[in-house]
């Protein structure tokens, strides 16, 4: 028997919420007790319990519940049950996210959006991994909308102000809830900081309403944008917190992007060319 359908048959008939510590006693007087292989796997059974209770509380639709007593302070925390379904999991990969991305961004921003695919990464030059490239990344090539006389002159900028050309950088994510928000937005920071606005772009999102407004504090601190897709109608996302704009885009950071990988340093290029004959040709970014 699965760990989470221990808990669910206890906190079903519980009358009061319950601690981790209290569910875990009774987990351990439970029928199905030793049928249960994640408690005799680990040497801390608590941690067990702690895992699963996580997992289940987050996301847009939560088993368990959580209640705090008092002050919110993690001893007082407890769970009661929210429902009795368990959800389907679903392995499917991040990339999948990315057509329903391509779309918002394009309808929401008028970016054109290009996924940087790390096979194409020069391993040998890149220390840092996943902490250095960005899922996706995309234009907004604000120059075009301007008449052939202002673009003229706000082509003398060069590339690299936000008058001519925004830069965007995507970090995708199947699902953020607290067990790894912050492991998943500082990866956005890290990825994200050569463009003029970055998003962390997530699937699931926990709804929870203390989760959400750490969101927005740690956008005062650090700039970067979430965004909720909506996998039906891909228009209809949400952005849950704004990106903080940077007007200059960082060259060094984008060169050595360049330099490490052959796909950002196609886009740099492919952006150089818009600048130059006001055009945008549609075939060397991701279909819309």
């Amino acid at each position: 028997m699965k760990l989470v359908e221990i808990i669910i048959d206890i906190l079903e008939h519980s009358k009061l919420p319950l601690k981790q510590g209290e569910i875990l006693q009774l987990a351990e007087q439970h029928p199905n007790y030793s049928e249960c292989v994640e408690l005799h796997r680990v040497n801390v059974p608590l941690s067990a319990v702690a895992r699963c209770l996580t997992k289940y509380s987050g996301g847009s639709n939560p088993i368990f519940g959580v209640f705090f007593e008092g002050k919110h302070k993690q001893s007082q925390k407890k769970f009661f049950l929210r429902t009795k379904d368990i959800p389907e999991v679903k392995i499917i990969p991040e990339s999948s996210l990315h057509p329903y991305l391509v779309k918002f961004a394009n309808n929401r921003f008028n970016v054109h959006c290009k996924t940087i695919n790390a096979l194409k990464v020069a391993k040998k030059k890149d220390k840092i991994g996943k902490w250095t490239n960005p899922d996706i990344v995309g234009i907004n090539p604000v120059i075009l909308n301007l008449n052939a006389l202002f673009q003229k002159e706000v082509e003398k900028l060069g590339m690299f102000s936000t008058k001519v050309i925004q830069f965007y950088s995507f970090e995708l994510k199947l699902k953020i809830d607290k067990s790894n928000i912050t492991e998943c937005y500082f990866q956005a920071v890290s990825n994200s900081s050569w463009a003029n606005l970055g998003y962390l772009v997530v699937g699931d999102l926990d709804t929870d309403s203390i989760f959400l407004s750490n969101l927005a504090r740690l956008n005062n601190g650090y700039g970067i944008g979430i965004i909720k897709l909506n996998l039906e109608n891909p228009i209809k996302s949400e952005i849950i917190v704004s990106a903080r704009e940077k007007e200059v885009a960082d060259i060094n950071f984008m060169n050595f992007l360049a330099d490490i990988n052959q796909d950002f340093y196609d886009f740099i290029a492919t952006t150089r060319d818009i600048i130059k004959t006001k055009q945008i040709e549609e075939i060397k970014f991701d279909t819309i």
